[in-house]
Order: C-alpha cells, then sequence, then structure tokens
C-alpha cells in the first residue's frame, strides 16, 4: 500500500485537529479509520506512538508527529503537526478577532460585574459563618486576616498557615 501524500497527512491530521477541543482523542479516531483500518499504518506501531507520547510532558496531540514519521519519515512528521496545529490558530484568531469588537462592551460591565461578583461572594461567606456561629475570637481574626489580605497584601499561602497554626493552638488550648 502506498504512503499518503503530505497534503493527505496535513488534511487528515488538520480534520482530526478539529475534533481535538481538549484532548486528541477526535485524532485517534480520524487516524485509525484513515490509515490504520485501510492497511497503511500497522496497528501496532500506531499504539507504539500513542502510548509512547504520553512518556514526555505537553499536549497529548503531540503523537501525531509520530504518526507523520511513521507514514512519510521527517516531512510527514513536519506535515502532521502543522496539520494538528493549524485548526488551533486559526480558531484562535477567530475568536481574537470577535473579541476584539466585544472588548468595549465587556468594559463597561467589568465594573458593575465585580460588584456582583463580590456580593455574590459576600452572600455564600455569610451564610458559611453564620452556619458556624463565630464567636468574639474568630470574628477578630476574620478582621486580621481580611486587613493583611487587603491593604497590607501579605502572600495567600501565609494567611492560610496562619490560620492553621491559630486552629491547631486553639485546639490545644482546649
Amino acid at each position: 500500500m502506498n504512503p499518503p501524500s503530505l497534503i493527505e497527512i496535513l488534511l487528515v491530521t488538520a480534520l482530526g485537529g478539529l475534533a481535538a477541543f481538549g484532548g486528541a482523542n477526535g485524532l485517534v479516531a480520524v487516524i485509525q479509520h484513515q490509515w490504520v483500518r485501510s492497511g497503511v499504518l500497522d496497528p501496532q506501531a500506531f499504539a507504539w506512538v500513542f502510548a509512547s507520547s504520553y512518556l514526555f510532558p505537553g499536549p497529548r496531540a503531540g503523537f501525531v508527529a509520530g504518526v507523520g514519521y511513521l507514514l512519510r519519515g521527517f516531512p510527514g512528521a513536519a506535515a502532521a503537526l502543522v496539520g494538528v496545529i493549524l485548526p488551533a490558530c486559526a480558531t484562535s484568531a477567530l475568536v481574537h478577532a470577535g473579541l476584539r469588537r466585544l472588548e468595549a462592551g465587556v468594559r463597561s460591565v467589568a465594573a458593575p460585574a465585580a460588584f456582583v461578583v463580590a456580593g455574590l461572594i459576600a452572600a455564600a461567606a455569610w451564610d458559611l459563618a453564620d452556619s458556624l456561629r463565630p464567636g468574639w475570637p474568630e470574628l477578630v481574626g476574620l478582621a486580621a486576616a481580611a486587613w493583611l489580605a487587603g491593604p497590607r497584601d501579605v502572600e495567600p499561602l501565609w494567611l492560610v498557615l496562619g490560620a492553621a497554626g491559630a486552629g491547631l493552638l486553639a485546639a490545644w488550648l482546649v
């Protein structure tokens, strides 16, 4: 069986790239349908390339370089990578252009939306605090944490560790 052309590799991986939102599952199905089932690509070689891609960090769609290499060598690997990257770049450009048009509208509602979000967070915090029935020590600790987190801009990790230490101290003393 003749290996596919570089254009075919690019087009098939681009088609798979359209279905690769959130992962490479769409690519796997497209490649299996196009080249594994037809006998162009050995199923064991495909499985090895797919499995070995999990050894490396990064997007799971990187296995297409191995598939392209098995089909046409280094030019096939390059065509496969361009094919899988092209849909993501094109859709990102379209989304960016669309968001540019909406930017003024988003800016106009950003400040009011921040107050709504702050109100929702405050309501959730109030319900949580009400169910805990905090006493004076807890309220003083809350005020201190708010002062440290707000005007003092203390790193949140130190606030969490300090709260854990205060809780352990209070449990030990009681």
